[in-house]
């Protein structure tokens, strides 16, 4: 990181932590357990977010264009694993834990896609313009 620049740290494990309450919450009200799979599928979507926040960032304010090679290729990475992952909760989970679970895991990954796009693009606006 850059002197002067924030790191990415708090801002995920704090947008996870969210996303970890509404899933309980929305699980409770469905009637459903919070099974150990979906603290994996948070920590995994956290994880991977802070992975590619720290690679992005680093090249932010120093090639800016080397920063937008570096986010769309963080976006396709974060979409191809997470895909591959959905197929394997399909397939390889018990059904009546597999739907609910498949689900979690879709709107997860909206959630902590939104979130990436809008602190990385958030950040990007201001850098200065040379």
């Amino acid at each position: 990181m850059a002197q002067g620049q924030r790191s990415p740290i708090l801002p995920v494990l704090l947008f996870a932590a969210v996303c970890a309450a509404a899933t309980w919450f929305g699980l409770r009200l469905l009637g459903l357990p919070f099974h150990w799979a979906y603290a994996a599928v948070i920590t995994y979507l956290a994880g991977l977010t802070l992975v590619l926040h720290i690679w992005q960032e680093r090249s932010m304010h120093t090639d800016p264009k080397g920063f937008v090679r570096r986010f769309m290729t963080g976006l396709v990475l974060k979409m191809l694993v997470s895909l591959f992952l959905l197929l394997g909760i399909v397939f390889l989970v018990p059904r009546d834990l597999a739907l609910p679970l498949a689900l979690s895991f879709a709107l997860l990954y909206l959630a902590f896609l939104g979130f990436s796009t809008a602190r990385l693009v958030g950040m990007s606006r201001h850098l200065p313009r040379s």
